[in-house]
């Protein structure tokens, strides 16, 4: 297996968590899309929002999703609403595997509260409590995530190393296809 293996789902599902460990576990190079617009822009995901509000915070988000075009060899965790630059994915889908990292929606409700840098890493879409926003999302956003995913793990049960696995498996599986 050469190519990116694109790591898709909603916030808190484990994204940067599995996917690290993937590409350990793989050899591969590990970016975090989140991350890379903060080194791009110089500021925390928070304070570009709350200066260029989120169309500002997705013009980011879409040239780096743009600069990975090409890519082998390495693990992509997107922010939550990547899957919304359906122009780059086409592109992105054809050099690499997408997987769609899915969770009981009161799971990450759970695992959103418990997080105190929820706030600053992830600031409200809406302004609404924190777990309706994300049933709110969720809705809007799943059909942009079925759409995308060559293939899903559901993580609502699964310990890090068992999701690290299911994805290797299913990464692995489509290369004999």
């Amino acid at each position: 297996m050469e190519e990116c293996v694109y790591l898709i789902g909603c916030r808190a599902v484990g994204k940067t968590s599995i996917g690290t460990a993937l590409a350990r576990r793989l050899g591969y190079e590990f970016l975090d899309s989140d991350a890379l617009v903060v080194e791009k822009t110089g500021a925390s995901i928070a304070i570009v929002v709350s200066e260029e509000g989120w169309a500002g915070f997705r013009k980011y988000e879409r040239q780096v999703l743009s600069e990975l075009s090409g890519r082998k060899r390495t693990v992509v965790a997107t922010g939550g609403g990547a899957v919304l630059h359906r122009e780059i994915w086409s592109r992105l889908k054809e050099e690499g595997r997408v997987v769609w990292l899915t969770a009981d929606t009161d799971i990450l409700c759970e695992r959103l509260q418990k997080d105190a840098r929820s706030k600053s890493q992830r600031p409200s879409l809406t302004g609404k409590d924190v777990c309706q926003e994300l049933r709110e999302v969720l809705i809007e956003r799943r059909p942009y995530y079925q759409e995308l995913a060559d293939y899903t793990v559901d993580c609502s049960t699964l310990t890090l190393a068992q999701a690290v696995g299911s994805v290797e498996k299913v990464c692995r599986l489509a290369e004999k296809e």
